[in-house]
């Protein structure tokens, strides 16, 4: 495997943890809080609700949802409510408010383990993907394709790219926790 299709599949594990920490909710709202919310859009059916509806800021603490067909509406309210962020959800004509309450302490210090958690997994990720390119290496020097300097050189080459990229999920983790600390 060389660095760029290395560093590719790194940086796979790096978006999917910023994918997963946009869910976090911080102290101000975001379309990103909801927007991936799967509800059951039509029988059988599952769509996420940026698929279904335009979302819009109203005020700090307030999500507007429109739906484009208004059929789905209860649909959406439903998936709101079970949706277990913990936000208010009026129903308004053929729109949803969704009131985002402020975070307590106790909750940003839960919000701060499960970002710990999210950014563990995707370390995880990342040595997992170390541990096949130095089987990968290991490999390539039993079947005498490469010497044993280049077999080191590699290993070493591979190693200084993983800590680069286990050093970001370590920054990207501290920043949100960070957000969502500060009141």
């Amino acid at each position: 495997m060389n660095t760029s299709e290395l560093k590719n599949k790194l940086g796979k594990s790096i978006d999917f943890l910023l994918s997963e920490l946009n869910q976090v909710r911080t102290g101000r709202v975001s379309p990103a809080l909801i927007s991936d919310i799967s509800i059951e859009a039509y029988p059988g059916s599952f769509l996420t609700i940026k698929e279904i509806s335009s979302i819009a800021v109203a005020d700090p603490h307030t999500l507007v949802v429109t739906p484009w067909d208004k059929s789905v509406l209860d649909s959406m309210i439903n998936g709101l409510r079970n949706s277990g962020l913990g936000v208010g959800v009026v129903k308004e004509a053929d729109r949803v408010r969704v009131s985002v309450p402020e975070l307590t302490e106790e909750r940003r210090i839960e919000l701060a383990k499960e970002i710990s958690e999210k950014v563990e997994n995707c370390k995880n990720s990342i040595r997992s993907i170390r541990q096949d390119v130095m089987k990968e290496i290991d490999k390539s020097f039993l079947d005498k394709s490469i010497s044993e300097d280049e077999k080191f050189k590699e290993k070493e080459n591979i190693e200084e790219i993983i800590k680069e990229f286990i050093e970001q999920a370590d920054k990207i983790g501290e920043e949100k926790k960070k957000e969502i600390m500060t009141v």
